[in-house]
Parts: C-alpha cells; structure tokens; sequence
C-alpha cells in the first residue's frame, strides 16, 4: 500500500484565524519530528494566497515580519529534509486584508471558480511564482482546492496545464457539501485509489491529462462523533485543536455528523485519527493500493499526533509511504 501523509498548511478562516506559530509552526514541527523520527516524508498543501498577503502586508505593518520569516524558514527547512510542498489554492486571500490588528477574511469569493477565467489563470500563476521560491519549480505537481472546491474542473484545468500540475488530491468519495460559499459533489467517484480523468475528477477517462489520488474516505456513525465533541470537552490538553483559530461556519454539518452516518476524509486531525489502522485494514480488504491521509496543522491535537506515531511505528516496515512526487518517477 502507498501512504500519503498529506497536510493542508494553513491558518483559519473564521472570525478568529489564529496565530502564524500556534496554527502552522509549532504543530508543523511537532510532525516534522514524527516524521523525521521514523524516516518517512511529509506533502504539506501550502496556502500560497496567505504568504503572498503577508509579503503585501508586512511593508505597512512591520509586526507581520516575523510571520513572514518564520514560514519562510519552515518552508525551506521542509524542502531540505526532503518533504514535499505542493499547491493549495484558497483564493479568498485575494479579497482579504490586515487591518493593524488582526486578518479580516473575506469568504464572498471563497471558490476560485467565483473569479472570472483570467483572474482564475492569473491566481494559479501567481501562486505557482510564489511557492517556486521554496522548492524547485518542476517539483510542484500537485493541487489541493481550498474547502475541496474543485468542481467545475473545466474551469481550472487550462491553468493547471499551462504550469504543470497533472495531479489532483481534492477529491474524497462520496462526499458531498452544499452551502453559500462553498460545495463539493463526490458522490459519483470511482471506487480506485487513482484514476487518469480530463475534465471531471469524479470520472476516470485513460485518455485523461490528469491523474487523479483521492484523499480517501470511510463512513462514519454519529456516536464516533458524539464522542469526538465530548472528548475535546472532557480532556482538552490531549483532544483540543493546537491552532488558535476558529474555522468557517458550515451550516447544518455538525446536526449531521451527530444524527447520520456520513462520509468523511481519513484523517489525522484530532481524534479522527483513531481510527487509521482500521481505514488502512478497510483499503486492503477492498485491494486499493493507494491511502492519501490528510491533516491540518492547525487541527493537530496531542492526541492526534501520538496516533499518528503509533500508526507509522506499526506500518512502515509493511507499507510505502510516498509522496506525490516519487510517483511519477
């Protein structure tokens, strides 16, 4: 089995975004310990917007600076150990700003498909520039859309072309959201771990540009959530979020997650992260040679992160972990 361990590098983008050292340093180090303890790489999905924000904001505001060179200094640090950086577009950065004090983030368009088709190849371009300056531009082959928007592909798919990206991981079977701001349909996904597709993800076409690795996925019942919420209440240094954030508002998800079985991502976040052996035994029973584990920095909890040393301990003398990158060598 492949096993990507992938990560959505990141602040929040609710009311409150968190701190640059408590939602993206001090949790990305923590994983870069566990990795580096058992030799295995890391794929961190860079929200290139913010980092150019930073840059454009830090001249008027010189308390940013430090913000600035710490991710500098962690980007370079994660592409001399040998980890991957590759593209995470939330293109919501374009509309938001530093108003002296704190990031005011503006969701109106939080879908890069709400810009028009020359702003859409212009924010593709313009954050490929920027993520080159930490890793060697040929390495970045891959993309993660921002809240898994990556519907419809068409729109995007010229822009990706024109600067190399021919992998996606935004997909998770049978997902599916609806919302203002933003939405994603998987429900008609291919049952693969990868699949060649051209202009819809969800299809696989042989003749297809692009490939595509799903993060995977598994069903869960409302009592594991019931007891992930009741956890991060009863023990919270072991099961609350490291970052300093609060997310986006998602509307009617958490009724959900706690009446109905639903399908969500295999994660490392928090206490989801329990349940990674039994995802990886669910993939092999079902002969799948592929297993795309996701995570946010910000959403790491203690507890999280010692599953997640437990998980590569048992695993990594029976299975390959990867990156996006060793795949296409």
């Amino acid at each position: 089995m492949n096993i990507f361990l992938t990560f959505d590098y990141e602040l929040y983008f609710g009311e409150r975004s968190g701190s640059v050292q408590k939602c993206i340093i001090e949790p990305t180090e923590m994983l870069m310990e566990v990795a580096e303890k058992h030799g295995v790489k890391l794929v961190q999905f860079v929200d290139v917007g913010f980092l150019i924000k930073l840059d454009e904001f830090r001249k008027q505001f010189p308390i940013l600076e430090n913000d600035y060179e710490v991710l500098q200094n962690q980007l370079h640090q994660l592409t001399k150990n040998g980890h991957e950086i590759q593209l995470h577009i939330h293109p919501h950065w374009e509309d938001s700003f530093y108003d002296g004090s704190k990031w005011i983030i503006n969701i109106d368009r939080y879908r890069i498909h709400d810009f028009d088709d020359a702003s859409i190849k212009s924010i593709v371009k313009r954050y490929i520039d920027e993520l080159a300056k930490y890793t060697d531009r040929k390495n970045i082959i891959a993309y993660r859309a921002g809240g898994w928007c990556i519907q419809p592909f068409e729109r995007l798919k010229d822009a990706l072309k024109e600067n190399n990206i021919t992998i996606d991981s935004s997909v998770f079977k049978n997902g599916f959201y609806e919302s203002q701001h933003y939405s994603y349909d998987f429900r008609n996904t291919t049952n693969k771990s990868r699949w060649k597709f051209e202009n819809d993800p969800c299809l696989e076409n042989i003749e297809g540009k692009f490939l595509e690795i799903p993060i995977a996925s598994r069903l869960n019942s409302p009592l594991f959530y019931w007891r992930l919420f009741l956890l991060g209440r009863l023990d919270p240094f072991n099961h609350k979020p490291l970052g300093d954030g609060v997310p986006i508002p998602s509307p009617g998800l958490r009724y959900k997650m706690l009446t109905k079985w639903t399908h969500n991502t295999v994660s490392v976040d928090g206490y989801n992260a329990v349940l990674l052996n039994n995802s990886l035994k669910q993939y092999q029973r079902k002969k799948l040679n592929d297993l795309v584990i996701i995570g946010h920095p910000k959403a790491l909890s203690r507890f999280g992160l010692n599953q997640l040393d437990k998980f590569i301990a048992a695993q990594k003398e029976k299975h390959n972990f990867t990156t996006f990158g060793e795949q296409l060598i």
